[in-house]
């Protein structure tokens, strides 16, 4: 089983949390985390944070079909639907592995 690297995509999302909403937005992501390391087409899936509490998950999948697939899943649709009333900045950067 070979993995492209060419194919693959590598993301990082930076969120921050609104005042007071820092321990529900832990657990919405806390909530994305296991479902989507099973999903095919995953390779990490892991969510950080630092001590200004933003939250960075840095996700690998094999291909774009994949990543498509994983934003119709429940997890994540359940995610979309709670996130803008916990997030108040997000932002996404594109990695090329070196």
């Amino acid at each position: 089983h070979h993995i492209h690297l060419s194919n693959m995509i590598t993301k990082l999302i930076q969120l921050k949390a609104k005042p007071a909403k820092s321990t529900e937005l832990n657990s919405l992501v806390q909530s994305l985390i296991e479902p989507s390391r099973h999903e095919v087409g995953c390779i990490k899936y892991d969510a950080y944070s630092d001590d200004s509490g933003s939250i960075y998950i840095l996700e690998e999948w094999e291909s774009s079909e994949t990543l498509e697939a994983h934003k119709l899943t429940a997890h994540f649709l359940n995610f979309k639907q709670a996130g803008p009333e916990l997030i108040e900045e997000k932002g996404s950067i594109s990695l090329k592995q070196l």
